[in-house]
């Protein structure tokens, strides 16, 4: 009879421990564009969100497309990011070859760093999408 007991229980204790590593590690499909103050898509470059806190470090990244559109993965293509809040930076696109002479960023390069970019995010199920404007080389940012 006891044994009869213990059986009934492991299925239960299985679904719930599931069901909280499920919960715990949601992604969410991260995503938007990258365009200047007059609408103007950035064509390439490398859009990153580092979360800010709630416990291991995660750091995202998505390329920005020809028409400026990024899409976040954390460990694999498209998964996505968890939930919390994020600093984001901008970084233009590099050519490796180009070591001597690298090209100046497109944008302003106060976006290129978290410290100065002043890009925050909070990704939540009803907040994925995160349109991104940044100043061209040389404008005021306002």
């Amino acid at each position: 009879m006891r044994m009869r007991g213990c059986r009934a229980v492991w299925p239960a204790l299985v679904a719930l421990l599931l069901l909280c590593v499920a919960g715990c590690g949601r992604y969410y499909p991260v995503h938007g564009t990258v365009t200047y103050a007059d609408g103007t898509p950035v064509t390439e470059g490398l859009v990153v969100f580092e979360r800010q806190e709630g416990g291991t470090a995660i750091t995202a990244r998505g390329e920005i497309q020809p028409d400026g559109s990024y899409r976040l993965s954390t460990a694999k293509p498209g998964d996505g990011v968890p939930p919390g809040k994020y600093r984001v930076l901008v970084a233009p696109k590099t050519d490796l070859n180009d070591v001597d002479k690298p090209r100046p960023a497109p944008f302003d390069p106060s976006y290129t760093e978290f410290n100065t970019s002043g890009l925050e995010f909070e990704v939540k199920p009803d907040a994925t999408e995160f349109p991104i404007r940044v100043t061209k080389p040389g404008k005021r940012r306002q």
